[in-house]
């Protein structure tokens, strides 16, 4: 049975701790928060308002003024790949939080500069997954155009054998290590290209050998 690419990819995620269920088997998040309710929630977080009132209009301007900043903040670092407008619901509150430390000082409030990386580690790790699939995709195919350059894969991208995805996985795991500042292997990745080398080795062309009589 041929291994697709996604198959092989989702075991590259694994095997780099990047996910634990592949994204086939875990609900879809499709949620977002926008910025209004990101400002109000964050003013209410910091006590300026309760639960059931509603803030002055100068405060909910200065609010989503806040908002907008860490979204830019988290864009510009790498870490977001959505706008304010349309927050995860998955880190909307790693959002008010970062939003109601960046709000404190002006209402007079105290907030804990230690949480600001511990927050924005969390955004920085929900966006990564977000975008893990495609890149380990992209990972599998350029290991098999390595591969198919080298004269080593005898199928195309198409039609994986499935003897050969553990050796694939292990190469596109080093491929992709170093996007999640994560280091490659480079014994592994030696004993996948032997594995391979064996295995084509051994593969015949699938054609019937006729004996030679003497």
């Amino acid at each position: 049975m041929a291994a697709t690419v996604d198959d092989i990819a989702a075991r590259v995620l694994r095997r780099l701790g990047i996910v634990a269920v592949d994204e086939a088997e875990r609900p879809a998040t499709v949620a977002t928060v926008p910025a209004a309710e990101i400002a109000l929630r964050a003013l209410q977080w910091i006590g300026v308002v309760a639960a059931d009132e509603t803030p002055a209009a100068a405060d909910t301007a200065a609010a989503l003024a806040k908002v907008r900043a860490v979204s830019e903040g988290q864009i510009a670092a790498g870490n977001a790949s959505w706008t304010a407008d349309a927050v995860p619901l998955s880190v909307s509150e790693d959002y008010v939080m970062l939003t109601a430390m960046h709000l404190a000082p002006m209402f007079g409030r105290t907030a804990d500069p230690k949480a600001v990386p511990v927050l924005e580690g969390r955004i920085k790790r929900a966006a990564m997954v977000a975008r893990a699939m495609p890149q380990a995709a992209q990972a599998v195919m350029d290991v098999h155009s390595s591969l198919d350059a080298r004269g080593m894969a005898r199928w195309s991208v198409f039609d994986i054998p499935d003897y050969a995805e553990g050796p694939y996985a292990v190469l596109a795991s080093n491929l992709l290590a170093p996007q999640f500042g994560m280091q490659p292997d480079p014994l592994a990745g030696a004993v996948a290209m032997r594995e391979l080398a064996e295995t084509t080795a051994l593969t015949t062309s699938g054609e019937t050998m006729r004996p030679d009589y003497f």
